[in-house]
């Protein structure tokens, strides 16, 4: 080997370190880059020349530019992130909802019950004062309303979900057809084995640790390439790439394959889907978990009952559905209550689908198998005569007026023309237009009727001569009979001003014990306080038990970061130190340039 194969040694050396130093620079310049892997340089002899039998170096030679990526420790990153993110959009949620029960401020509706029930209380001491008639209405609609606009919220809570369930799903979306295509130019940069797409590989990784955040998904790369020549052991995935949710796969190599959004416009539902090669169909709706979108759907709900027009599951439905529950229980015992209170003539709500041949159990689950009476009073408020209507899991609305209008001897005296048959007009009319049913009761001239409850339900849960009318949070309100006119208002079972018996009545339900029937078919025996404290509570619960589970999640991913950076982010000092080292190395280098130059003039001196 003589001096200008000597002079080339140097030469390589010089190029090497200006690689190294080039890439140390770009690892310093990136430490602070959204996502970024560190970079090394895989720096090889460059083999040898015999010379008289001798091996001479020929000096060194950069094989390739490699990123420090740990496969291991990046799947744990990307899982602890899916939880992670489930649990903050949870939180987020639940503590909002929160704050719209803010009954520890002494405001809400829990306040707003108990002036409704003062407002009754009043009444009752001073039934014929027109001044607290309009207190009691007044509190009363504040009540409703303040129940109205709660569950209002819960809806726009939800709706805004469903919103972002879409969001959701075209950034997924987004991020699959990236992904598909980074591929295709990975694939084109790494035609050679040494070659290596450092910067397209990042961002493949950058946007899976996104994706994670919206969804649990599984990226399979079933080639794994381990490397140990270095300080940290490198396990970086070949060119195989398959990611999946819930089993079917939206990115296979090169190729992209959506998820789907169904929109039912008449509901205002999102679904998600899949279609496969084969043009079928796979709903992965009820399947997605994991990250936004797995907390959207669990919050949301994801099997939407069309014929109940709400889903049947879901956070937020399950406190819209106890809401409901509390509102329909309210409904029904202060009708039932006010019902005994004598009046003409009594009409029911209207009943949205309810014909006479309905068996009224299946219409309405609050209905219980039990008996009414239908009481008369006359102008004086006497008791007159009384009627026994009874109900079983097959009674219609027809059959109620049937047996209403039955000739029978309410008054056991014999006389065919005094019992309630021949005192009242009964009658239940549907009206195919606008899909409601109707019940009326009117008293012939100089009587009053009241109806007096035995366990069915019948009189609150259709408003016939109620209080509220509706049936759910979204519509309870104060009758608008009630509301045109508050004088109109009565606290006596007989109608005559001057008693205060029913009155007492809708006062000593705020103390009873009465039967909740929630949506799952389970019944709470509770008082209206304790029933809406269990219900709060629960909303309480559900968020500080999130806020645990998420702490922790929060603690797990510090941890997995702080691993996953230690084998792949970027170290200042260590940077700081090589870049040191590497320019040592230029240097030295450069004085083997010198030395040679130098022996090169020695050269052409001897000669001249």
């Amino acid at each position: 080997m003589g001096i200008f194969g000597t002079l080339y040694t140097g030469v390589t050396g010089l190029k090497a370190s200006e690689v190294q130093i080039a890439t140390t620079s770009n690892n310093i310049s990136n430490a602070n880059a959204t996502f970024y892997t560190r970079q090394r340089v895989v720096q090889t002899t460059n083999g040898y020349v015999s010379s008289n039998g001798v091996q001479v170096g020929t000096g060194t030679a950069i094989e390739s530019i490699v990123r420090l990526h740990d496969e291991y420790s990046y799947f744990k990153l990307k899982g602890a992130s899916t939880q992670l993110e489930y649990t903050k959009y949870m939180a987020s949620t639940l503590q909002e909802i929160s704050e719209r029960f803010p009954d520890l401020q002494n405001t809400g509706i829990l306040q707003d019950l108990e002036n409704y029930n003062k407002a009754w209380n009043d009444f009752a001491s001073n039934p014929n004062e027109n001044a607290t008639k309009i207190a009691l209405v007044k509190a009363s609609q504040t009540l409703t309303e303040s129940i109205n606009n709660t569950f209002s919220t819960l809806d726009k809570i939800q709706k805004k979900i469903n919103n972002d369930i879409k969001s959701t799903v075209e950034e997924i979306n987004r991020i699959g057809e990236e992904i598909a295509t980074i591929n295709k130019q990975i694939y084109g940069q790494e035609a050679l084995p040494t070659e290596h797409a450092n910067e397209l590989r990042d961002r493949r990784d950058e946007l899976e640790l996104t994706l994670s955040k919206l969804v649990s998904a599984v990226a399979s790369k079933n080639e794994i390439n381990q490397d140990n020549r270095l300080d940290t052991t490198i396990t970086d995935p070949g060119h195989q790439y398959n990611l999946s949710i819930e089993g079917f796969s939206i990115v296979d190599g090169i190729n992209f394959h959506p998820l789907k959004l169904d929109y039912d416009d008449k509901n205002k539902s999102y679904s998600i889907y899949y279609e496969t090669a084969d043009e079928k169909v796979r709903d992965l709706t009820g399947k997605i978990s994991g990250g936004q979108l797995g907390a959207q759907l669990d919050l949301r709900g994801r099997n939407y009952d069309k014929s109940k027009g709400k889903y049947s599951d879901g956070i937020i439905q399950g406190y819209m559905d106890s809401l409901d529950t509390f509102s329909k229980t309210m409904i029904n015992e202060t009708n039932n209550l006010y019902a005994s209170s004598a009046k003409s003539p009594v009409t029911s709500d209207y009943l949205p689908g309810l014909q006479g041949n309905i068996p009224l159990m299946n219409y309405d689950r609050t209905i219980q198998p039990g008996s009414f009476d239908i009481v008369l009073y006359d102008e004086k408020g006497d008791k007159k005569v009384t009627k026994t209507i009874n109900i079983d899991v097959n009674t219609t609305m027809d059959d109620i007026v049937r047996q209403i209008k039955a000739n029978t001897d309410d008054n056991n005296n014999k006389d065919p023309n005094d019992d309630v048959d021949d005192l009242i007009n009964v009658s239940f009319s549907y009206d195919p237009t606008s899909n409601d049913g109707l019940f009326q009761l009117t008293a012939k001239s100089g009587y009053k009727i009241a109806i007096e409850d035995k366990g069915t339900n019948f009189a609150g849960a259709f408003s016939i001569g109620g209080f509220f009318s509706g049936n759910s949070a979204s519509d309870i309100k104060v009758k608008d009979s009630i509301l045109s006119d508050p004088s109109t208002v009565r606290a006596s079972l007989n109608g005559v001003d001057s008693g205060n018996d029913m009155a007492n009545k809708i006062i000593q339900l705020q103390y009873d014990k009465v039967n909740f029937y929630n949506e799952d078919g389970t019944i709470d025996h509770l008082t209206m306080e304790e029933y809406y404290r269990k219900f709060t509570g629960k909303i309480g619960s559900d968020g500080e038990n999130n806020n645990v589970v998420n702490a922790s999640n929060q603690t797990f991913y510090n941890s997995v970061y702080s691993e996953y950076q230690s084998k792949s982010g970027v170290n200042t000092n260590e940077e700081l130190a090589a870049l040191i080292q590497w320019q040592s190395s230029y240097g030295a280098s450069a004085k083997i340039v010198t030395t040679i130059d130098q022996m090169l003039d020695t050269l052409l001196g001897i000669k001249s």
